[in-house]
């Protein structure tokens, strides 16, 4: 069974006639004819009651015409699909990340080879908070007001550290953590503001002796081991994890959820990849996470 035998299957059934359906492909009748009968030999299973020159579709043909009609118009919208990528928009995507920022050279990788020709403009300040409908995508744990915003991942926050400094445990008591010197993001910061609701709640007060506005000092210190820290399990998941001990806090571990938001209601072809590739990799994270 190929391509051209459905498509004669899908002309007789439509035009009632091998010799109309012959005539429309530009082929002989007995070529139609031969292989309509090859197709039904193929299948094991009559398609077509014939009376004379008429051929009508029986009940097994009706059912075999609804699903190949189907499949025939999936695979004419796959090659327009195709066909119509070859002039894809090349306009630069405007990108603000204000969390996972570990994980921006990885979609910079995979954009490189889903579209290679598109410039990502990446910012990561909270500066430009003011003017946000100039972004194409903002990466937020906040779903912005007027936007569309979809949930990529939830993620425990854990505790990090250099090996060494934690007590060789897999999980640390709530009640526990303001034994420790920790190393924080400033206030402004989404992560933290996330970890101060948490704390707050918890109604500890932690001793915090470095703090950064920089997720990447912050990674630095604690590698460094100047101190512990907040890391999120997944978009953090690839930080150092030779040199980094992690453990669960518990007994209620801080969560949070992190947003791919767009001001757009109809998505370009190439914003469309974008997100479809930002998913990917936030996916592939949390499936490599250990469990």
């Amino acid at each position: 069974m190929n391509l051209t035998t459905l498509k004669y299957f899908i002309e007789v059934a439509s035009l009632g006639s091998i010799t109309k359906a012959a005539k429309e492909a530009y082929v002989s009748q007995s070529a139609v004819s031969k292989t309509i009968k090859q197709l039904e030999n193929e299948i094991g299973v009559k398609l077509f009651d014939r009376e004379g020159r008429t051929i009508q579709l029986n009940q097994q043909g009706k059912l075999f015409y609804s699903y190949v009609s189907d499949s025939l118009n999936l695979l004419n919208r796959g090659i327009k699909a195709v066909q119509n990528s070859k002039n894809i928009d090349e306009q630069p995507l405007n990108v603000l990340f204000t969390v996972a920022s570990p994980l921006i050279s990885k979609i910079v990788l995979r954009m490189q080879d889903v579209l290679p020709n598109i410039s990502l403009n990446i910012h990561q300040k909270n500066s430009f908070a003011k003017d946000l409908e100039q972004f194409d995508f903002i990466i937020s744990t906040e779903e912005i007001p007027h936007f569309n915003s979809i949930p990529i991942i939830t993620e425990e926050i854990m505790i990090g550290a250099k090996k060494g400094l934690l007590p060789n445990k897999d999980f640390i008591k709530t009640k526990d953590l303001n034994q420790f010197v920790f190393i924080g993001l400033d206030s402004e910061t989404e992560l933290q503001q996330t970890i101060d609701q948490f704390l707050t709640a918890q109604k500890i007060k932690l001793n915090y002796q470095y703090q950064s506005d920089e997720p990447a000092t912050v990674r630095q210190l604690i590698v460094n081991g100047l101190g512990i820290g907040f890391v999120p399990a997944i978009s953090w998941h690839s930080f150092d994890s030779k040199n980094i001990k992690k453990a669960h806090i518990v007994p209620d571990p801080p969560y949070r959820t992190i947003y791919l938001n767009t001001p757009h209601n109809n998505l370009t072809d190439s914003q469309r990849l974008f997100s479809n590739e930002i998913a990917n990799v936030f996916l592939e994270e949390r499936n490599s996470e250990p469990k």
